[in-house]
C-alpha cells in the first residue's frame, strides 16, 4: 500500500512584528513615580531656599548691629503701656533700677509687653531722660506717672519718639556715638567696662546700678571724666550687655554689679561666654 503526502506550498507564515511596543501599564507607573520624584524635590529645594532668604533677611534687615531682633516699638507706645501699668498697680513713678527690675525680674503677673517697654527705655536713656525732665528739669531719673501721660499722649518729638528700640548683648557691639579720649576709637562692651572699673577703683566704689549710671551719664559729679559717662551711657543704652556682666557672679538680675564684674568684661571676658 502506498500512501501519497502533498506539502501545500501555498502556507503562509507571518513575519516577526520587530516595532515598538505600547509600553505596559507597569512602565507607565514607574515613569509617573519619577515624575513625581522630581516634583516634589524641586518643590523641596525652592521650599528650603525661601526659608534661608527669609532667615537671612531677618538677619539682615530687623537686627540691630548683631543684637537682639527690633520689637518695632516706639516712645509713645512704650510710654502708654508703662503709664498704664502704673495706674492699674498704683506706682507713682519709676527710675531706672525699677526699670531695670520690670525688664529681667519682673513681678509675677507683670503683662509681657510692660516688661518690654521698660527694656525700651533702658535701651533709650536720651527718651527716658526727656520724659524724666518734662516737668521739672534736672536729671534725678526720676519719672512720674503723668510724666508717662504726657508721652503716650504724643508729647515727645517725632525723632525722639521713633527712639531706637534695640539692644545688645554682644561685646563687639559698637556704639558710634561714643568715643574713648581723643583717640577716636569707637566705644563697645570691653572698652566701657574697663572704663567704668577704672574709675570705680580710683573713686573706691565697689559697685554700680542702672540709677548710679543713670546719674554718671546725665549729672555727673564735678570731674567726672567724659570717657566714664560715655561708658555708663553705654551700659544704658545696652542692657543685655549689662545683665551679662552683673550676672557674670551671681545669677538673678538684680541691677547690681560689683567693679570685679566690669574688671572680668574689661579682661575680655564677654567673649569668651
Amino acid at each position: 500500500m502506498s500512501v501519497n503526502l502533498s506539502l501545500d506550498s501555498n502556507v503562509q507564515t507571518e513575519a516577526l512584528d520587530l516595532s515598538p511596543t505600547t509600553p505596559s501599564p507597569v512602565n507607565t507607573a514607574v515613569a509617573n513615580y519619577e515624575a513625581l520624584y522630581e516634583s516634589a524635590l524641586q518643590s523641596i529645594q525652592q521650599m528650603l531656599q525661601q526659608v534661608f532668604a527669609e532667615e537671612g533677611s531677618i538677619g539682615a534687615g530687623n537686627v540691630d548691629n548683631g543684637g537682639q531682633l527690633d520689637s518695632g516699638m516706639t516712645a509713645q507706645g512704650a510710654s502708654g503701656a508703662l503709664a498704664a501699668y502704673m495706674h492699674q498697680n498704683g506706682i507713682g513713678s519709676l527710675d531706672p533700677n525699677k526699670l531695670y527690675q520690670m525688664a529681667y525680674s519682673p513681678a509675677a503677673g507683670t503683662p509681657p509687653e510692660v516688661s518690654d517697654a521698660a527694656k525700651f527705655m533702658l535701651s533709650n536713656p536720651d527718651v527716658f531722660n526727656q520724659i524724666e525732665t518734662h516737668d521739672v528739669a534736672g536729671s534725678d531719673g526720676i519719672a512720674g506717672v503723668n510724666d508717662f501721660d504726657w508721652a503716650a499722649q504724643g508729647g515727645l518729638s517725632d525723632a525722639s519718639n521713633t527712639g531706637d528700640a534695640s539692644s545688645v548683648g554682644d561685646a563687639a557691639f559698637l556704639d558710634a556715638n561714643a568715643t574713648i579720649g581723643d583717640t577716636g576709637a569707637s566705644l563697645d562692651a570691653q572698652s566701657a567696662s574697663g572704663a567704668l572699673g577704672a574709675y570705680l577703683h580710683e573713686q573706691g566704689i565697689s559697685k554700680l546700678d542702672p540709677n548710679q549710671l543713670y546719674q554718671m551719664a546725665y549729672n555727673p559729679a564735678s570731674g567726672t571724666p567724659a570717657e566714664v559717662s560715655a561708658a555708663a551711657k553705654f551700659m544704658l543704652s545696652n542692657p543685655d550687655a549689662y545683665n551679662q556682666i552683673e550676672t557674670h557672679d551671681v545669677a538673678g538680675g538684680d541691677g547690681i554689679s560689683g567693679v570685679s564684674n566690669f574688671d572680668w568684661a574689661a579682661q575680655g571676658g564677654l567673649n569668651k561666654v
